[in-house]
């Protein structure tokens, strides 16, 4: 062994002599010394002999692994295996050095602590006089950092590829000429192009015509789109989709620098929705005619054109006489077709620039701009009523409708659409109050209350004083998890003469008498009492109390309702207050005080969401924190796609803008597994409860386990 080693120490002097022009043995041996030396400092080295048993490690392989000396030496490289390698792999090494040649490769090692590191590796075999290897030399250097940034640039660019792939965006580099550099692989997914047809495009032959202008003065002025705009995108099979676009110039040095980056996210469906939600503020869904909200609003632009071309305007109320009995008689799907071909009937009898509108659930309106003076009008009104009046067919049974007709006249009765409105409900009182069937032009001073009318007043005055009222509770639950959310406080007026009166007959009375002010603070102390007294049994549970515009506008409402809530020790958690929909026919004055009532902690509901009065800008704008869908779009939910699909987009605005949403009236196990899967969170309605008394809902919650 040592004439092999005396060998090969030859070999290496006469090497080291022919390259540096020394021939002293010592000096060269000297200089192989440092270079071991220094080889020892920086690299990790050791050394086995034929079978792969270690016979020497440096202090650097210690240091890495992590074990000692004494415990590596006579050990094999087995001790710092990290398994992440296959058996081939070191097969193929063992191939390698034991033909005599040199193996080159990386390897993941693992430490003694058992944490892993990666070392770059080069062993060299040496050979006997047979040329068969009896040992060899390990040279490793620690790439450890190098690999985890490699590791870390790999995940980063599988992230990328996944993002890429998968994102419902469309990203894209173009130059100045608006000509593709880079296009995301959603150009392909989802609108069917092939990258490579496109990059042979410009960004021009994907963007509808109307939108060229923009895009082309952004790119000539290098200018940014940092605000999103819509543009039209044109999909393979030739459709359009509606984009929120936005423009980057790249000025970071690199192969794009000074090119654009377009980013652009699918916004169809959205717009879709945004259109559905649209017809439905606009709209009333049964008749597909104005509802009150826009008829007002349309209204009130047809007396400004009036105005700017000095011409009047007639206004007629309609009113479908006992409706009711139609319903009760043949049902309510002949009711509403009663009401859908009264509405044709109107469209057809009626000009096409006249105003109609469905404003209640047996009352139209539309204007007449024909009429050259009162006569005119009332004879035009007549006729329709006349033409409305004529028999029904609905599943071979014949309905007669009796027909009441309200008229006022701008400018004579008033100036401004409110007024006019006014005028033209008093009209159509007086008929009823008369016998209905007929009409009436309005008349200064026409009553408008009738006996019954002023009998109720009376009472409900009397009863507000005397406390002839109690709560009755609804639940509203959790549609996933069938629990109880919350309660809804709900008004009761046991007369003790006339029997129970129904809240739709005494709550207008109360609102335009003001008696709503008085009632309306027993019904919040009354639901705070409650609160306390349910949390204190270990059932807290929150309470919502319905509120309209005219306690809104009452001026310390805000200060009354906290004054309250301090009062019964009630925290402002534990009550929810519900706006009725007239509370937003005037927004902007009602928004501040909306949000000190929501600054207080008290939680806002939007009550009978889609009934006229609430629309797309009410959302957007007011201070709320939920959205209660009306129940006349629940009623047939399972059977009518359009209501649900309506529900759908009330939904998605709902999620959009951060509110809850609560759906009203249902009445069926199927209706609630359809409102689930729509996204709804909560409902409330006949399938889970009734209102109930204070003692009935408690024992509820206690069955259902809502308690402590």
């Amino acid at each position: 062994m040592e004439r092999k080693c005396d060998k090969h120490m030859h070999d290496y002097l006469k090497v080291m002599s022919a390259n540096t022009g020394k021939e002293n043995r010592h000096d060269l041996k000297s200089m192989l010394g440092d270079i071991a030396v220094a080889l020892d400092q920086s690299a990790i080295v050791a050394i086995t002999d034929r079978t792969g048993k270690i016979t020497y490690v440096n202090e650097q392989f210690t240091k890495i692994s992590q074990y000692s000396a004494e415990e590596l030496v006579g050990s094999t490289h087995k001790i710092i295996n990290s398994d992440y390698h296959s058996k081939n792999f070191f097969k193929n090494m063992w191939a390698t050095i034991g033909k005599g040649q040199v193996w080159k490769g990386e390897i993941r090692n693992q430490s003694k602590d058992g944490s892993y590191y990666w070392v770059d590796t080069k062993i060299v075999p040496f050979l006997d006089e047979k040329g068969h290897p009896y040992r060899y030399i390990a040279i490793r250097y620690d790439i450890t950092s190098r690999k985890l940034m490699e590791e870390q640039i790999r995940k980063d660019a599988e992230v990328y590829r996944l993002i890429t792939e998968n994102s419902l965006d469309f990203i894209s580099v173009i130059d100045r000429e608006g000509r593709f550099q880079y296009l995301s692989p959603s150009h392909r997914n989802l609108l069917g192009y092939s990258i490579s047809a496109l990059k042979e495009e410009s960004i021009y032959s994907l963007v509808s015509e109307k939108n060229h202008a923009v895009i082309r003065e952004a790119l000539e002025r290098q200018a940014a789109i940092e605000k999103p705009i819509e543009i039209a995108v044109i999909n393979k099979v030739g459709q359009l989709k509606t984009m929120e676009a936005t423009l980057r110039l790249i000025r970071e040095k690199g192969e794009y620098n000074n090119h654009f980056v377009l980013a652009m996210h699918d916004i169809t469906s959205q717009k879709h929705s945004e259109s559905m939600i649209r017809d439905l503020y606009d709209y009333d869904q049964l008749t597909s005619l104005l509802n009150r909200s826009s008829f007002q609003q349309r209204l009130k632009q047809s007396l400004e054109a009036a105005e700017r071309s000095s011409t009047k305007v007639g206004l007629v109320y309609v009113n479908i006489d006992r409706l009711r009995h139609v319903n009760d008689s043949f049902g309510h799907e002949a009711g509403d077709q009663t009401l859908s071909i009264l509405a044709d009937r109107l469209r057809t009898l009626l000009n096409e620039n006249e105003v109609i509108g469905r404003i209640s659930g047996d009352e139209f309106a539309f204007t007449l701009s024909d009429a050259k003076d009162e006569n005119a009008i009332e004879k035009i009104a007549h006729q329709i009523k006349e033409h409305l009046e004529e028999p029904i067919v609905i599943n071979e049974k014949s309905i007669v409708l009796s027909i009441s007709c309200g008229i006022a006249m701008y400018p004579q009765h008033a100036a401004q659409s409110t007024d006019l409105i006014t005028k033209a409900e008093k009209a159509l009182r007086f008929v009823k109050d008369h016998g209905g069937s007929g009409y009436k032009l309005y008349e200064s001073g026409m009553a408008t209350k009738n006996l019954e009318r002023i009998l109720l007043e009376n009472e409900l005055r009397k009863s507000v004083q005397m406390g002839n009222f109690k709560l009755e509770y609804q639940p509203k639950i959790n549609l996933s998890r069938e629990a109880l959310s919350s309660v809804e406080a709900l008004v009761r007026w046991d007369h003790p003469d006339l029997g129970r009166i129904p809240p739709d007959k005494f709550i207008p009375l109360a609102e335009e008498t003001k008696m709503i002010l008085p009632l309306g603070e027993w019904i919040l102390r009354e639901a705070c009492k409650q609160a306390l007294q349910w949390k204190k049994k270990g059932c807290p549970v929150r309470i919502a109390v319905n509120m309209s515009a005219v306690q809104l506008e009452e001026i310390g409402i805000v200060e009354s309702i906290e004054r309250i809530l301090k009062e019964e020790f009630v925290d402002t958690d534990l009550i929810e207050i519900e706006l009725t929909e007239s509370a937003f026919a005037n927004r902007i004055e009602m928004s501040d005080t909306i949000e000190r009532i929501r600054k207080l902690g008290i939680t806002v509901a939007i009550d009978d969401f889609g009934t006229g009065y609430s629309t797309l800008s009410y959302i957007k704008e007011l201070p709320a924190d939920t959205l209660k869908i009306d129940r006349s779009f629940i009623r047939d939910i399972e059977l009518n796609e359009n209501s649900r699909a309506i529900v759908k987009a009330i939904i998605m605005l709902a999620d959009t803008a951060g509110l809850n949403v609560v759906a009203e009236g249902i009445e069926s196990k199927e209706q609630a597994e359809i409102l689930l899967e729509l996204g709804c969170r909560e409902g409330q309605g006949y399938y889970y409860s009734k209102p109930l008394p204070p003692k009935d809902c408690e024992s509820m919650m206690i069955a259902i386990g809502s308690c402590e």
